[in-house]
């Protein structure tokens, strides 16, 4: 019988030790991302390959060129800096300089950029392998000197 007690015990023990250590795990309040944090790890790594380009009339869908453009974070996963190839008529040949969130959904934000021209802020909207840029802006065709302002939208996949 002292026997089945101390067995009975032990398992008591146990028991209660491994209900204790089911409780669950919650991030303090500090911690836990915020909406901007969402968006900026959605849009952070590199994004190429522009397809479904949308320009205004008489502006060739080669002013994207071979775009690609890279998002990055800091520790705490918000955004950082930016960094533009390839597309010089769109973000100018520097390319390079830090972007922001202003509002939105973990799907669809406006990013704006500090030390990039002449875009310098556009809509983004994001899925698991697409990114969809748009933005509003005013152009001048060097060949024909027409010039205008339209709207311009790019898709790009991660890489």
């Amino acid at each position: 019988m002292k026997l089945n007690v101390k067995f009975f015990l032990v398992l008591l023990v146990a028991g209660i030790t491994g209900l204790a250590s089911c409780r669950k795990n919650v991030l303090p309040p500090h911690e836990v991302p915020g909406e901007e944090q969402l968006v900026s790890g959605r849009l952070s790594g590199t994004w190429a390959s522009p397809s479904n380009i949308i320009t205004p009339e008489n502006v060739p869908a080669e002013v994207f060129g071979t775009m690609r453009l890279v998002f990055t974070t800091d520790g705490s996963g918000n955004p950082s800096k930016f960094l533009a190839q390839e597309c010089p008529i769109i973000f100018g040949n520097a390319g390079a300089g830090t972007w922001a969130i202003a509002g939105g959904t973990q799907d669809s934000a406006k990013v704006t950029l500090t030390g990039v021209e002449p875009v310098d802020e556009f809509n983004v909207s994001i899925t698991s392998g697409t990114l969809t840029i748009s933005f509003y802006m005013g152009w001048e065709n060097t060949d024909t000197k027409a010039t205008g302002k339209g709207n311009f939208r790019v898709t790009l996949t991660r890489q």
